[in-house]
């Protein structure tokens, strides 16, 4: 049986990462939590890095942000390269993913 290791994360860290993105999106926790039906406490502890090893709200509140971020972005208004980039950004497996299609493509040329 294969063991998943779960990634070392700083929850400090990470929750420093959550209130700038809901920041940058301009949201508050209030409307945050009623777009994922998460509890603003909840939020809060996120944010100041009191993780819990439940992961589904965390969940909700990653894939809101994602949506938000998305939304925010007009289509056609960032290039192929920089949409790109950001994907990369995202995680590792993101960059993993990211690495194999270009060299998938480099094979194809």
């Amino acid at each position: 049986m294969t063991q998943r290791r779960k990634p070392v994360v700083d929850p400090k860290a990470l929750g420093s990462l959550l209130r700038e993105r809901r920041k940058s999106l301009g949201k508050t926790l209030t409307e945050i939590a009623k777009i994922t039906s998460v509890d603003v406490g909840q939020l809060s502890r996120f944010e100041n890095g009191q993780m819990k090893k439940d992961g589904g709200n965390l969940q909700k509140l990653l894939a809101a942000l994602q949506k938000l971020e998305a939304a925010n972005v007009p289509p056609g208004s960032l290039s192929v390269v920089d949409r790109f980039a950001a994907i990369i950004k995202r995680s590792n497996r993101h960059a993993e993913a990211a690495t194999a299609f270009v060299n998938a493509l480099e094979q194809l040329m």
